[in-house]
């Protein structure tokens, strides 16, 4: 009977294992101990686990999966969708907390968009961006620029603002067009656009050089600009066989500047007499080869100016016998005013070039732009003389040897960021400026160091 049994339990295994596969070694030990019943039973060994043989297959190389780098497309109008775009941001103080300076922003920001018009092409993108009249301002604008694909920025106004903004796009490797004249921020692709002392001092130095003049004096105010020019007088006299032969420096008011005036020149020239001054008057001006010195510059303008000049005369520093000589400060209509600075000279930008910009400036906007607005009308200018060219806007193609023509005449920009100006020379008539030397229409070629 049991071995029926177990033949039935055999042939059951036989048939589950051809159906289902093995089972466990649980159950198979289970049916084995019913086959043995009535046995005695013992316990059986514990499997012996055998691990298989490890596979060990030859190092293959996997090729990284290629990722698409992101395409920096930049700031792109609708209207502007299917265009190759020439982005120029414009950075300027349009929130500041002087008025003064929001005022200006909006007029540079005129001259800016007048010059896209009547220069820039369909695919040159004006992008203003504000500074807030602060250096953290300016910092925010141009990183803002440098997002939105900016290929060039104009801007800032202020030193301190273009020194936090040029951080910024030096990174990006874009050049800036700033205004200030601050020269301590310019070079490593951070150009001035704007009338340093410096410039206009090497010009009017040169030209009376030529004159005849030898000694140089200095009346002006110990502030940067005045020391500014103050250094360019000692090192273009120097450069042209002259020197300074007298200064005096004031910090404050009227009195302050009396102060200074008697410093310089008391007890120094005798009063001419009534004879004398209609002698010279009907002669051409002649340095006094006699004359403690023959010219002296004055770099200040506005009333300040207006009240320097009769404080020389005071002085017996009468302007028949000691040249005046200006700074771009005044080119000024009202000093014309002033019977003491009459057949005073100062160098200054082409005054045909100036008018034809004034004129289309007051058409477009139905106001006079203020003196500088003609800095970002230039800007915008060489950014659409720059868009398209072989050389885009890159330093070399800034840097343009020959130069370019604007709206303040002829300029280049040296390696150093700072700007060379084509400027006339001009002497204060009671009715008007006369040019007595115009600009030059060409630089001289740079020299090799």
């Amino acid at each position: 009977m049991l071995s029926v049994f177990n033949s039935r339990i055999a042939l059951s295994m036989d048939t589950l294992a051809q159906s289902r596969g093995l089972r466990c070694l649980a159950v198979i030990a289970m049916l084995g101990a019913l086959a043995a019943c009535g046995t005695t039973q013992t316990t059986p060994p514990p499997p012996v686990y055998i691990p298989p043989e490890p596979v060990i297959d030859e190092p293959v190389d996997i090729e990284p999966e290629p990722v698409d780098e992101p395409v920096a497309t930049g700031l792109i109008p609708p209207h502007m969708a299917e265009r190759d775009i020439a982005r120029v941001a414009l950075l300027l103080p349009f929130s500041a907390d002087n008025s003064g300076a929001r005022s200006e922003a909006l007029r540079l920001l005129n001259a800016a968009e007048l010059a896209l018009f009547e220069r820039g092409s369909g695919n040159l993108l004006l992008i203003p961006k504000d500074t807030q009249g602060t250096p953290q301002g300016a910092r925010s604008a141009a990183l803002a620029a440098v997002e939105d694909g900016a290929d060039i920025i104009i801007g800032p106004l202020f030193g301190p603002a273009v020194a936090s903004a040029a951080l910024v796009a030096r990174q990006a490797d874009i050049p800036v067009i700033a205004f200030t004249t601050d020269t301590t921020v310019a070079g490593d692709g951070v150009y001035l656009m704007s009338f340093p002392p410096e410039i206009e001092v090497a010009r009017i130095v040169e030209y009376a050089t030529r004159q005849g003049v030898e000694r140089f004096a200095y009346l002006g105010p110990q502030s940067r600009y005045g020391m500014a020019v103050y250094a360019s007088l000692q090192e273009n006299a120097a450069l042209t066989g002259g020197h300074i032969a007298a200064e005096s420096f004031y910090t404050g008011d009227v009195e302050a500047m009396s102060r200074a005036s008697a410093r310089l020149a008391q007890g120094v020239f005798e009063p001419l007499t009534p004879e004398e001054a209609d002698e010279l008057r009907g002669e051409a001006w002649v340095p006094d080869p006699e004359a403690p010195f023959q010219a002296v510059i004055l770099p200040e303008g506005g009333t300040r100016l207006r009240a320097l000049g009769p404080l020389l005369i005071s002085q017996a520093v009468d302007p028949l016998v000691v040249r005046f000589l200006g700074t771009g400060l005044w080119n000024d209509p009202d000093l014309l005013r002033e019977p003491a600075l009459h057949g005073g000279w100062f160098a200054g930008p082409d005054l045909d070039a100036r008018t034809s910009f004034e004129t289309a400036y007051e058409a477009a906007f139905g106001n006079e732009p203020s003196r500088i607005a003609s800095l970002a009308y230039d800007a915008m200018s060489l950014a659409a003389h720059l868009d398209g060219g072989e050389l885009g806007f890159s330093r070399a193609a800034i840097e343009e040897e020959q130069g370019f023509l604007g709206a303040d005449g002829l300029f280049r920009f040296v390696g150093t960021g700072l700007i060379e100006r084509g400027l006339a020379i001009y002497e204060v008539r009671s009715r008007g400026l006369r040019e007595i030397e115009p600009a030059p229409l060409t630089f001289e070629p740079v020299e090799a160091f």
